[in-house]
């Protein structure tokens, strides 16, 4: 009778081991391969442009992408020139950000306006877009450091 048990035994511990062989294939088996993400999907139109700043609320003036001013008090401006050729009503909102640890926003202001499809559309932050109004952001600031204008485009059409 006890040549039995150890026969049983020997087979419980040869079934274990099995088991757990199984069982560590099955766990190789579900170990992450690889993450592949997917392309970006667009839904809606694409419309595209670029930021630009300047010293001189004027047409004529220098606009440029980046822009360093002398102190809080030094007025500077901010367009947008759609590249797009979308045509439709658009609000935009300008986000002035300012960084700390990361991008903090400071304050905001919308424009809504109409693009034209032209494909090089200046639009200005004022109300409507024209560079009558267009927002003086010095006024927004009153310490020193790194800032930008963050712009989203919404479609009203």
């Amino acid at each position: 009778m006890n040549e039995r048990k150890t026969a049983q035994r020997g087979f419980v511990v040869v079934t274990l081991i099995t088991l757990l062989a199984i069982a560590t294939v099955m766990v190789i088996y579900a170990t992450l391969l690889a993450t592949i993400p997917g392309g970006e999907v667009l839904v809606g139109e694409d419309v595209g442009g670029n930021v630009y700043y300047s010293e001189t609320n004027s047409t004529s003036a220098s606009w440029t992408s980046t822009l360093n001013v002398a102190s809080t008090s030094a007025s500077w401006y901010a367009r947008i020139n759609f590249t797009s050729t979308y045509t439709g009503g658009v609000t935009i909102t300008w986000n002035l950000q300012k960084m700390g640890a990361t991008w903090a926003n400071v304050t905001s202001q919308a424009t809504t306006v109409v693009l034209d499809g032209g494909g090089n559309q200046a639009v200005y932050a004022s109300s409507d877009g024209l560079i009558a109004g267009n927002h003086d952001w010095s006024t927004d600031i009153t310490q020193n450091g790194q800032y930008r204008i963050e712009v989203r485009v919404e479609t009203t059409s």
